[in-house]
């Protein structure tokens, strides 16, 4: 049974479906994140707060790398990601001019602009 915690952000998956996959990874639960809608990116306001650096995307690259060499947190590449609206690496191609906001606070309390769902 799925449950939401504190935030609204993440739920615990007990559900029967996953029981095989719980039972090889000695897992109690599964952790899901549910779906949010993030503030607009390129509104003229946040973009006044930020300054934005460049990297061309190149084989070898994720999100995850270009946010540990800009953040020095790999588990900011979310940041990025919706900033481009580049969601996956599936989404980039070599060449690519990927787009880093920076500071990183304000890139995130812009994304925690949600709306309700």
């Amino acid at each position: 049974m799925a449950a939401w915690n504190e935030t609204g952000g993440i739920f615990y998956n007990q559900d029967e479906v996953y029981r095989d996959f719980r039972n090889r990874t000695g897992s109690e639960t599964i952790r899901h994140f549910g779906l949010i809608t993030y503030g607009d990116p390129a509104q003229e306001s946040f973009l006044k707060e930020i300054e934005i650096a460049q990297h061309t995307y190149s084989l070898g690259d994720t999100m995850s790398k270009i946010a540990y060499k800009n953040y020095g947190d790999a588990s900011l590449w979310w940041v990025i990601a919706w900033f481009n609206s580049k969601p996956t690496e599936f989404h980039c191609k070599i060449g690519d001019t990927i787009f880093i906001p920076t500071p990183v606070d304000t890139a995130i309390s812009q994304a925690q602009n949600v709306s309700d769902l």
